[in-house]
C-alpha cells in the first residue's frame, strides 16, 4: 500500500481496510508501505525491497495508480517468484493507458469517446484547434492518459481555459487525452474473474456471468454539491456523490452494460477482479466505455464492495474471492 502516485492517500485507505476485513483465523496479514520517495517499510520498519518481499504467501497489491497499476510492480513480484492479486503485467499496463486500450475497446467493437492525445513539449496546437473546431465541439474533457482518481481532469466549456487545463494535466502526465465530452449518466460496473459459483447464493439475477467472468450490478454514480463529474471530492468525500446500486435501468440496459464490462475486462487481459466506468448517453442508449480500473478502490466509500455487499458478499468475502483467484 502507498506508493509514489498521486493516489498515495487512496492506496493506504484501501490497504487499511483489506487489513481490517481479512479473516484473521485464516490470514496473517502484515503491511507492506512503500513511500512517496519508494521507500520500503515492513511492519512499519525501513527495509529493502527483497527484505520486504520475502516469505509471503501472496501479495495483497493495493497500491493504486502509478507503479501499482501499470504493470511495474506486477513485474517485480514476477521476477521474485510471489504471487499477487490483481491483472498481471500486460493487463495492468494497457488498462493503465487510456489511449491504448481505447483503441483496443474499439477494435473490439465498443463505442469509445472520440480522443487525440497530446504529448508535453510537442507543437500539437494545430491538430488540436481541428479537432475541437471540427471534429467534437466543446466542451471537451482534459485527463492525464496514466492517472486514476480522476486526478488532473478537467470538463472545459471555454476555449479561453483550455490551455491552462491541458498544463494542469501535464504536471500530472506526459501525455495528456483531450476527449470528446459525453452528456448522460455515469455507470460503472465490477467484474470478478474467476466467475462466482451458484452454491455461493451471490450468483443471482442482479449479476450475468459469461463464460468464466461474472458483472456484478451495475452502479449509477450522480455527483452532487455542484461537482459536473464523478471527481476526486466525488470519489472520496462522504456525502459528494449518490451511488444506486442497482442502477435504476431496465433489463436490456443492465445486461448491456454488464456485457461490455465483461468483454472490457477480457479484451485487456485482466484477471481477479476490475471495474469498468461508463457513460450512457442521453437520448439514444448508447454506451461508452470510458476506462477499465484493474484495482479498484475497496475503501469504505468505494463502489466495488458496495456492489458486491449488494448481492450478499460482505467485503471479507469478496477479498476472499480476490486471493483465491491469484492463488489458482
Amino acid at each position: 500500500m502507498g506508493g509514489p502516485s498521486s493516489e498515495h492517500e487512496v492506496s493506504l485507505g484501501t490497504g487499511k481496510n483489506v487489513m481490517e476485513n481479512l479473516d484473521k483465523a485464516k490470514y496473517e496479514p502484515i503491511a507492506i508501505k512503500i513511500s512517496k520517495t519508494g521507500k520500503w517499510f515492513l511492519g512499519g520498519k525501513l527495509t529493502s525491497q527483497p527484505e520486504a518481499l520475502r516469505g509471503h504467501d501472496v501479495v495483497f497489491n493495493a497500491l493504486h495508480g502509478t507503479f501499482g497499476e501499470d504493470g511495474k510492480v506486477q513485474g517485480i513480484l514476477e521476477h521474485a517468484g510471489i504471487k499477487y492479486t490483481g491483472s498481471g503485467i500486460a493487463g495492468s499496463a494497457l488498462a493503465m493507458d487510456k489511449f491504448h486500450s481505447r483503441e483496443i475497446f474499439k477494435l473490439a467493437g465498443l463505442n469509445t469517446p472520440r480522443t487525440m492525445k497530446l504529448k508535453r513539449g510537442e507543437n500539437y496546437l494545430a491538430h488540436l484547434r481541428f479537432f475541437i473546431n471540427k471534429v467534437v465541439k466543446l466542451p471537451v474533457v482534459i485527463k492525464p492518459c496514466s492517472n486514476g482518481s480522476s486526478v488532473g481532469v478537467q470538463i472545459i466549456e471555454d476555449m479561453a481555459k483550455l490551455d491552462q487545463a491541458i498544463t494542469e494535466a501535464f504536471k500530472v502526465d506526459r501525455f495528456v487525452l483531450v476527449e470528446e465530452f459525453i452528456k448522460g449518466r455515469e455507470l460503472t460496473c465490477g467484474v470478478l474473474d474467476p466467475a462466482l459459483d451458484d452454491k455461493s447464493g451471490a450468483r443471482n439475477s442482479s449479476t450475468k456471468t459469461v463464460g468464466s467472468v461474472t458483472a456484478l450490478p451495475v452502479t449509477e454514480i450522480i455527483p452532487v454539491k455542484n461537482h459536473k463529474f464523478f471527481n476526486y471530492d466525488a470519489k472520496y468525500k462522504t456525502g459528494h456523490s449518490n451511488e444506486i446500486t442497482p442502477a435504476p435501468l431496465d433489463d436490456v440496459l443492465t445486461k448491456k452494460a454488464q456485457d461490455i464490462a465483461i468483454r472490457a475486462h477480457q479484451v485487456l487481459g485482466c484477471s481477479g477482479y476490475s471495474r469498468t466506468d461508463l457513460i450512457l448517453k442521453n437520448g439514444n442508449g448508447t454506451i461508452y466505455v470510458l476506462e477499465t480500473n484493474t484495482l479498484p478502490g475497496l475503501t469504505n466509500n468505494s463502489l466495488l464492495p458496495k456492489s458486491a455487499q449488494a448481492i450478499g458478499l460482505t467485503l471479507g468475502q469478496l477479498l476472499d474471492k480476490i486471493i483465491s483467484s491469484s492463488l489458482s
